[in-house]
Parts: C-alpha cells; sequence; structure tokens
C-alpha cells in the first residue's frame, strides 16, 4: 500500500476510534462492530470504512478465484504476516496472525505449491493455492473471509457477468493495547534511546521507561523477564542463551564508537594505536611520555605524568567492544585478558556506565578510559585518534564509525564491526542491539504488550534513525535495516505473526 494509502487508513481508524469501534492499537471484535471493504477488481483503488485507500497492488480473478494482495490483509484486516523463504530467496509459506479475540491470534500458515493449509495446528483445504505476481503475493478472498469470520459479497458486470467488486463486511477485533512500557540495558546508547522515548511519547502517547544499568544488568532484567525488552552492545554469549530458554532476537539501533579519552593540560589530541593501548591497559606502558607514544605523536609534548586507567566496573558492552578489538589487534591482550563483557583487568580504577568512566577520567589528571563518543563530548573530554587495520590515522565519526558496518551483514544481525579492513572505518566501532524474544507469550504478556512492542521496534528501525545523527550516533545501514524488518516480522504470539 501506498504512503498516500496509509495515511488515508490511518484517517480512517482515527474515525472508528472516535466513535467506539476500534480501541487504539487493536482490531478486535464484539458482534456489534465492523468494517466494510469495498475492493474494485483489477484496480489499485478501494474503500475502507468509507474512505479511499490505494493499494499497491490489485485484486484479481484466477480460475474464477478472487485473491487479494498479503500486506493489504495485513494492513486493513488487521493481521500479522511473515514469509518463509527457500535458499534463493523465493517465498514458500505466508505465515498469518489473524485477529481471533481480544487476546488471541489463529496461527495460518499456506504453501505456495499446495491447497492445504494449516489453521491453528489443523490442515484446511483451499480451493486455490497463494499465487505470487510482479513480486507480490495474493491469497484467496474465500479462505480468509472464512478464517476471519467476513461476510464476503461479490458484485457482478450486468454486461459480462463477471465479477466487478468484491464487498467485505468484517468483524472488528478490540486489543487494549498499553501506554507504557520498560526497558534496562546498555548505558553506550543511553542518551539516544533518552531521546528516541521522548519523540515516541510525544508522537504517539506511548511512554517507555529505560534504565541504563549497562548490558548485563539489561541481559539480566530480560532473563528474569521484568521488562518489555533488554538493550545490550554485545550479543549474547551461548551461556546466555542457553539461560534465557527462548530463541531471542538482537535487533539493532544505531552504530556507535568507543573513544579513548583522557585527561591531560592543554588538551592535545593524540595518536594511539591497538598495541600502544594494549600496553597502556595491561600496565607495561606507565607514563605519557613514553616513547612509545611519544613516536606515534612526533610534535606534541607529552608530559611526565603517570596514566592512570579507567575501566567499567560493571558488566558492559562497551566493554565487550574495546576489549573484543584488543583481542583482535593484540595477540598478547587475547592471551591475557580476554575479551567479554567483564574481564579481569591488569591496572585501574573502575566507574559504572559510561558516565562513571568520563567522570573517572574527567577527575583524575593523566586518567586515560574508554566510552562511548557521545560521552566523551557531553563531557569536553579529548579523545584519540586511532590507527586502523589498514595502517590510517581515523578520527571516530558519524561517517568513519559507518563506514565499519557496510560488510555483508548475517541474518540474525550479531556480528562485530570492529577492526574493519575499510581503510576509511574508524576501528572501534559497533552496533547496539535491543533484545527482545520471539516468542512473545511469555510470562503473562498479553497480545496488546506484544503489538505495542512491535510497533516501538518498527519506529526505531525507521522514523527514529532521523534521531541517531543529531545525538552522535550513526544511521544503521539500508541492509541492517532491512534485515532487522525481518527479525521484527519473526515475532510470534501463540506462534502467530504479530499485527503491526
Amino acid at each position: 500500500m501506498s504512503a498516500a494509502g496509509r495515511r488515508i487508513l490511518s484517517t480512517a481508524l482515527v474515525v472508528l476510534v472516535t466513535v467506539g469501534l476500534v480501541v487504539p492499537g487493536a482490531h478486535a471484535a464484539s458482534a456489534a462492530s465492523t468494517k466494510t471493504i469495498v475492493l474494485t477488481i483489477d484496480s489499485t483503488v478501494a474503500t475502507v470504512a468509507g474512505s479511499r485507500v490505494t493499494l499497491d497492488a490489485a485484486p484479481f480473478i484466477v480460475d474464477g478465484r478472487t485473491m487479494l494482495p498479503v500486506r493489504f490483509i495485513a494492513d486493513v484486516m488487521g493481521a500479522g504476516v511473515s514469509f518463509t523463504t527457500r535458499a534463493n530467496g523465493s517465498v514458500s509459506q505466508v505465515n498469518l496472525g489473524l485477529p481471533d479475540s481480544p487476546t488471541t491470534l489463529k496461527a495460518v500458515t499456506l504453501s505456495l505449491e499446495s491447497t492445504t493449509a494449516i489453521v491453528d495446528g489443523q490442515a484446511v483445504t483451499l480451493d486455490t493455492t497463494p499465487v505470487i505476481r510482479q513480486g507480490r503475493t495474493f491469497l484467496p478472498i474465500r479462505f480468509i473471509a472464512e478464517q476471519l469470520g467476513a461476510k464476503v459479497t461479490p458484485v457482478a458486470d450486468p454486461s459480462t457477468g463477471r465479477t466487478k467488486s468484491v464487498t467485505i463486511v468484517l468483524p472488528v477485533v478490540s486489543v487494549q493495547v498499553p501506554t507504557q512500557m520498560s526497558g534496562a540495558g546498555a548505558t553506550f546508547p543511553l542518551p539516544l534511546y533518552t531521546k528516541m522515548f521522548d519523540v515516541y511519547n510525544g508522537s504517539v502517547g506511548v511512554r517507555v521507561n529505560y534504565q541504563g544499568i549497562g548490558s548485563g544488568g539489561g541481559i539480566k532484567a530480560l532473563t528474569d523477564k521484568t521488562v518489555d525488552f533488554g538493550a545490550s552492545d554485545a550479543f549474547l554469549t551461548v551461556t546466555e542463551t542457553a539461560s534465557m530458554g527462548a530463541p531471542v532476537l538482537h535487533i539493532p539501533t544505531c552504530v556507535g564508537a568507543v573513544v579513548l579519552t583522557y585527561s591531560l593540560d592543554g588538551n592535545p589530541t593524540l595518536r594511539l594505536d591497538a598495541r600502544t593501548v594494549s600496553d597502556i591497559f595491561l600496565g607495561t606502558i606507565t607514563r605519557w611520555n613514553d616513547s612509545r607514544i611519544a613516536a606515534l605523536n612526533p610534535g606534541i609534548t607529552l608530559p611526565d605524568l603517570s596514566i592512570t586507567t579507567v575501566h567499567r566496573s560493571d558488566g558492559s558492552g562497551t566493554t565487550s567492544i574495546f576489549t573484543n578489538y584488543l583481542a583482535v589487534a593484540v595477540p598478547e591482550w587475547k592471551s591475557k585478558v580476554g575479551a567479554g563483557k567483564s574481564v579481569s583487568w591488569p591496572v585501574g580504577l573502575g566507574g559504572k556506565g559510561n558516565d562513571g568512566v568520563a567522570g573517572l577520567v574527567s577527575q583524575n589528571k593523566g586518567a586515560i578510559g574508554y566510552v562511548e563518543l557521545v560521552y566523551a563530548i557531553g563531557s569536553k573530554l579529548p579523545y584519540a585518534t586511532m590507527r586502523n587495520s589498514s595502517g590510517n590515522f581515523i578520527v571516530a565519526s558519524l561517517a568513519s564509525s559507518g563506514r565499519a558496518a557496510q560488510i555483508q551483514l548475517p541474518d540474525d544481525l550479531k556480528v562485530f564491526l570492529m577492526n574493519s579492513s575499510d581503510p576509511q572505518a574508524y576501528p572501534i566501532a559497533a552496533f547496539t542491539w535491543l533484545l527482545v524474544y520471539r516468542e512473545q507469550k511469555y510470562a503473562g504478556r498479553t497480545l496488546g504488550q506484544a503489538i505495542a512492542l512491535k510497533r516501538l521496534l518498527n519506529w526505531m528501525l525507521t522514523t527514529a534513525q532521523s534521531v541517531n545523527e543529531g545525538l552522535g550516533y550513526g544511521t544503521l545501514p539500508g541492509a541492517a535495516v532491512s534485515k532487522a524488518q525481518t527479525l521484527v516480522r519473526s515475532m510470534t504470539y501463540g506462534g502467530a505473526p504479530i499485527p503491526d
């Protein structure tokens, strides 16, 4: 459906909300509430609740059967939809979550090669198979109408006797969607999420309470099922995945950079490389005028001052990014310290959260620590220009960290971006993720909560990306957005795709 069509449909739904036929965020049914849809065969213009809507594909008739585009069904009839694809990317199955009551969805799976569908685990025979035309999937209207409890009336052209339009009277199912949500985790994107959720509340009236308690805390909160979503700058380990008890999706929200920030008189812009940083945090380089730092910074007078390293004291995705970067670039670091959200630091002070590390660095002359770029800027601290794997010294920026994400991405989006081979990429860059359970029917969660979460995720992947760069975070590459939207569409409630 076109953007204009969606706006018209949205207006129509607002009218229905006003008169009490539709509860916001829902499509739930009482016997007295219906919605009338009129479709014209071979036309992309339809009428929904009295308003004109433009479809992205026209209904058509094949072998005497009327076929509807599945996206129209999802948008207008309030169904969730996802697709199962073959190895070559072609669609093999269509999966629907049809509103069955205010609290339940009917799970429907249709094969593009069979007239047998599966409805809530039971085999049902269709009178025709789904069809793909011009990249759009079409389903038989009679089957959809029967599963939704709708009344379908075809109108024939008097001159030909062929169906020219179809009227659908659809029961409206109302789902109560909550106006408050909760999440917890990474401090790396805390400034971004604070702004995003403020904008979201102002635009749709849904309040999201996000607590920046560190990636480890966010993972635990999701494991304990006390939040709608967790947030982490590190993807789940095998052990953490097992402890979740069910599949968890990783939805990236931005590209960020971790920088080395320090407190020195005059705020010089230093050049550093992975080996030197490793030696500083291993405690083998202890003074700022060390010859190895001086060799990277000709023309800069370095003070004869002790170095105090500052690291995260809490389980941290920022720590995971930083230590994984060093482990990839410096074999000695990998063997002596390793990588993860928490490691055994040879030396230094510990601060809680990115803001805690930035605070300790600013308070201690000669200190150096690792923080997300925004925190260094916010604390008015300098940060190092880093030598990347190509030997180029690169300043952390939206452009240079974004270059690190221009790679072939796995479908699950669990990928390291640090130490990129791109000659212009900043080397300590990473995605940060929201973590959600794929199956949303757990621990007493309602269908409305599942719908609210899916809407938030889709908004963060699209409209909210405009917030990123103004706060110093890189927008997601198109490929990452596309793969993330596929993951969001795979979310289910009771095994059925969740309506948008």
